[in-house]
């Protein structure tokens, strides 16, 4: 294939980019809902514990609303009101069987509960599995589903003890099922790993940082040095947040993330990459990891388990790092070759700093969680 064949697609693939990301300026991220489900076995009864967002839930279930700044007990005794309701909309989306033959299931307590400031809604469900407390368990989980329309993604953290086994596990758009005997530890990493790779693929945001620093980029080894210099960063407030050990709220981190991209994209148009990029780079890569977080929640307590999933999770981070660096960069070397490149990392860098800049205000004015 001849360079300027090659050339012609590489910029086919960045023109992709381009209105790719121009066209998802009103928002940086796939809309995504989190939650958490806690399974303990106890003989024939396996308690189940679900935590998901309190509107979400409330409007995916049909219950109705509740008016605008309605107290905590409010919400509670909302929930319990519509008992029957919650119960009938979790039937047949939240299930568990044992050797093939469903558990009987029943909604004993409803609540709810509040992390890192948002509104969480907490269901118990008792179900009453027939034969021997042993056997293989399946856990079937469709909250959320495309039918219910509520317009985001949504993923569910597992924790579970069953059967005599334990782990941690992803409910997703494409993992639905858990079988306690059939899923080992390789694939609930497996499963973090993944959750990993699409949070920074999918977030475009983390994308289009990425993606300016290697405009600004000088070579491969400013490449390695800015890469790692990001990782390191991210890695550690990844960490604390998860842990629980730093909370910032995502009121302050979004806009600051918005921002990070305006700067970069003023710095490559103005001069390049400076003395003190890689320094710059550590202090965003510290807000990119707390954004990060925001895909995570877990309610076990610290141990091998958590730890296993965390540093899954930044695997997969890394790999989706990586797949950016790969296919992006070589096409800019490329690209450098012709007179033309430098009007175009102008153009490129100016059209990314614009849509940091109205994300920026998006969130700056956007209304604080409940």
């Amino acid at each position: 294939m001849s360079r300027a064949l090659l050339v012609a697609l590489g910029v086919t693939v960045l023109t992709g980019l381009l209105m790719s990301l121009a066209s998802s300026v009103a928002s940086a991220h796939v809309p995504t809902t989190d939650g958490t489900s806690t399974i303990r076995q106890d003989g024939s009864l396996v308690r189940y514990q679900l935590e998901l967002d309190y509107d979400m839930l409330t409007k995916a279930a049909g219950l109705g609303k509740l008016p605008p700044g309605a107290k905590d007990a409010e919400r509670e005794a909302f929930l319990e009101a519509r008992r029957d309701e919650l119960a009938s909309y979790l039937a047949d989306r939240v299930t568990v069987a044992l050797d093939g033959v469903r558990c009987d299931a029943e909604l004993e307590d409803t609540g709810i509960t509040k992390r890192q400031k948002f509104l969480y809604a907490r269901v118990l469900l008792i179900h009453s599995c027939p034969g021997a407390a042993s056997g293989e368990f399946t856990v079937r989980y469709g909250v959320f589903s495309q039918a219910d329309a509520i317009g985001a993604d949504h993923t569910n953290i597992v924790e579970y003890q069953l059967g005599g086994a334990s782990g941690s596990d992803v409910f997703d758009a494409g993992h639905h099922e858990l079988r306690v005997g059939d899923t080992g530890s390789l694939t609930s990493i497996g499963r973090f790993v993944t959750l990993g790779v699409e949070h920074i693929l999918l977030g475009i945001d983390h994308v289009l940082f990425l993606v300016l620093l290697l405009l600004g980029a000088r070579g491969w080894r400013s490449v390695v040095r800015l890469a790692t210099s990001f990782t390191v960063a991210h890695s550690v407030t990844l960490a604390l947040a998860v842990l629980g050990w730093v909370h910032v709220p995502a009121q302050i981190v979004e806009p600051l993330i918005a921002l990070s991209i305006l700067y970069v994209a003023v710095e490559n148009i103005a001069r390049g990459e400076s003395r003190h990029r890689t320094l710059v780079v550590f202090g965003f890569g510290l807000l990119h990891g707390l954004g990060f977080a925001g895909a995570l929640s877990f309610t076990d307590d610290l141990g091998a388990r958590l730890l296993g999933s965390l540093v899954s999770f930044n695997i997969g981070i890394e790999i989706g790092q990586l797949t950016v660096v790969l296919l992006v960069f070589p096409l800019l070397l490329l690209a450098r070759r012709y007179s033309w490149s430098s009007v175009a990392q102008v153009g490129a860098s100016t059209l990314f700093g614009v849509i940091g800049l109205v994300w920026f205000v998006e969130r700056l004015l956007a209304p604080s969680a409940a």
